[in-house]
């Protein structure tokens, strides 16, 4: 079946060089004419290759191609992540669009995406806003004491809903399903009891320490995956 591909264009002065090939179809902010590092700032995506100074054609609503930086099947709601890929939306992601047909990783597919940035799927949480006082990676924990990085189990307060801004107000799961980011020297198994260790990633839960929830899925090492966040309610795991 023939589509028109129609969808609505503005401009903006891109605050970076994107003349070549590989920023083209990524997410964009018309807040900074750089490319989006997460849905919330996403304005749109980027149509052509300007140079810095020069418009940048930014398309916000309708049929558009898209950068996928992971595998996203047909119909898969869609999200943003760093560098302005597009990525499959999680729970308590922001959804900017659909895929119209299956994609693989790296390659560009084609969505249908409604007024940026999108609406949130955040049902089957309890969010609150937080200014973390450092950088957070998009699903590592933080501590409420001191808003940096939770270092352990007790310390561990919220989840980042995405990658987080030291000094700019960022929403935080405190109670639910999340998208959590597993050490990059452990797995998270499905069922696995899970906890926080030094810089806010999640591993498997061991005796002597505190759960603050369960995996939901397999999760790889420095990888994001679903899990339960219910911080300090499942409490000290004896040996």
């Amino acid at each position: 079946m023939a589509t028109e591909n129609s969808y609505m264009v503005t401009t903006v002065a891109a605050g970076a060089n994107y003349s070549g090939t590989g920023e083209q179809y990524h997410a964009f902010a018309l807040v900074d004419g750089q490319l989006a590092a997460n849905a919330e700032e996403a304005s749109g995506i980027l149509m052509n290759k300007p140079p810095s100074g020069a418009f940048a054609e930014v398309g916000y609503v309708g049929e558009m191609k898209y950068a996928a930086g992971g595998a996203i099947s047909a119909g898969g709601k869609i999200t943003v992540t760093t560098s302005g890929w597009f990525v499959t939306a999680d729970s308590g992601d922001i959804v900017v669009g659909e895929a119209k047909a299956s994609v693989t990783s790296g390659s560009v597919g084609t969505g249908i995406f409604g007024v940026f940035p999108g609406v949130t799927d955040r049902g089957r949480t309890i969010q609150y806003a937080f200014t973390p006082k450092v950088d957070l990676l998009d699903g590592t924990a933080l501590a409420l004491d001191d808003l940096l990085q939770a270092n352990d189990g007790q310390e561990a307060a919220g989840v980042a809903i995405g990658a987080q801004t030291s000094g700019t107000a960022g929403d935080f799961v405190l109670f639910g399903i999340a998208t959590v980011k597993c050490d990059p020297a452990f797995v998270c198994s499905l069922g696995d009891l899970v906890t926080v260790t030094t810089s806010g990633y999640f591993v498997p839960c061991g005796s002597g320490y505190y759960a603050v929830g369960r995996a939901l899925a397999n999760i790889g090492s420095n990888a994001t995956g679903l899990a339960f966040f219910d911080g300090f309610s499942r409490g000290y795991i004896p040996a």
